[in-house]
């Protein structure tokens, strides 16, 4: 076992330390191991321990695609940011097999969130639990003068229905601010167009700016169950709209953001902004957790209203109908009399021009 700092001892997020790692084997330390999760470098199994029967995770790294050093940042960073209530609890136990590096985190027993948004996105109300639960931890971080830099759906794991308790995990991708890093992804949906526009394997800097962005899009799709783009670059049409209409160079929005609120878009507005130099920081969702954020009810009400206008369009076409089919009658009647009064005498004609001022002055009742 490995002691890390305790009680009131100061953490140096920073100070990353070489580690002795001793080489056990799973088998012999814990039972019931099935897969979680897994990349291209990395596994996650579930597990119990053999010795307390504690559930717990195992985050197995793959030593052909990970330098030590690269797994003992990771490990640093877990266990220390571990402290905070929304960040995944990372236990004292590392070690190494043969073929990987090994640590221990507590378990998710609902997964990750991307199990919990499904197609069509979540309430609002857990989305919002989401949002004010990530930015916590995140803000937590930033203070510490790290970023993430992988907030995605994927890395957030669930430890209640309704979303009340849910935590921030994997910090593979962590790094201090400021730290030069190479561009690692060639496309995601996740990345903010700063990353985006990097040619793959170049360099950039890391900034707090870069998890504010992958927040916004968090939002987005909890609310949505989809991404606003497939990535945020010139060559995505759902992107360059977004920007277009940010920029006030169009008054017409951009389709996928039609179902939030002006609130909402005033939010998403200042995490999804292209420059990251005037992007807000985390702490911006705080001031928008009160405000609704879907308009669902006002949905409605245009669905109600556009409904009233058209029954009144039909009745409408049903009054002008009748009208059209009163005088047609009253034209018939005309000309039958007309003829008539040319083949009777004067008596019969006085008749039938008497005929012509009733039928004329007569007026048909209209259904409402």
């Amino acid at each position: 076992m490995l002691q890390m700092a305790e009680g009131g001892a100061t953490v140096n997020f920073h100070n990353i330390k070489m580690l002795e790692l001793p080489r056990l084997e799973l088998d012999r330390h814990f039972c019931d191991v099935r897969l979680l999760a897994e990349n291209s470098g990395a596994k996650v199994y579930g597990a119990s321990q053999l010795q307390s029967g504690a559930s717990v995770a195992l985050k197995c790294i793959q030593k052909e695609t990970t330098k030590k050093k690269d797994f003992c940042r990771e490990f640093h960073h877990s266990y220390n940011l571990g402290l905070h209530p929304n960040i995944i609890t990372c236990f004292e136990e590392v070690f190494e097999t043969n073929t990987a590096y090994v640590f221990t985190q507590e378990f998710a027993p609902l997964g990750d969130l991307s199990k919990q948004v499904k197609k069509g996105g979540t309430e609002e109300e857990r989305a919002k639990r989401v949002a004010e639960q990530v930015a916590f931890a995140l803000e937590f971080m930033h203070k510490k003068d790290l970023v993430h830099r992988d907030v995605c759906s994927e890395n957030i794991f669930v430890f209640d229905n309704d979303l009340s308790r849910v935590k921030l995990g994997d910090f593979g991708s962590t790094q201090r601010v400021g730290a030069f890093v190479k561009k690692q992804k060639v496309r995601s949906p996740w990345a903010p167009p700063e990353v985006s526009l990097t040619v793959y394997n170049e360099g950039y800097l890391v900034d707090t700016a870069q998890d504010a962005w992958q927040l916004g899009i968090l939002i987005f799709v909890c609310l949505t169950g989809s991404y606003p783009w497939s990535s945020a670059d010139i060559t995505d049409r759902h992107y360059n709209s977004w920007v277009a209409w940010l920029k006030r160079k169009t008054t017409k929005m951009p389709p996928r953001f039609k179902c939030f609120t002006p609130r909402l878009l005033r939010l998403l507005r200042r995490l999804l902004e292209p420059k990251p130099e005037k992007r807000s920081g985390v702490r911006e969702v705080y001031k928008y957790l009160s405000d609704p954020w879907l308009i669902e009810s006002r949905s409605s009400a245009v669905e109600a209203a556009s409904i009233s206008s058209s029954e009144s369009l039909m009745a409408g076409s049903k009054r002008s109908l009748l009208m059209r089919a009163e005088n047609k009658l009253i034209e018939i009647i005309r000309s039958y009399v007309l003829h008539y009064h040319s083949l009777a005498d004067q008596k019969h004609t006085a008749h039938a021009s008497s005929a012509v001022d009733f039928v004329a002055g007569a007026r048909y009742v209209v259904p409402a």
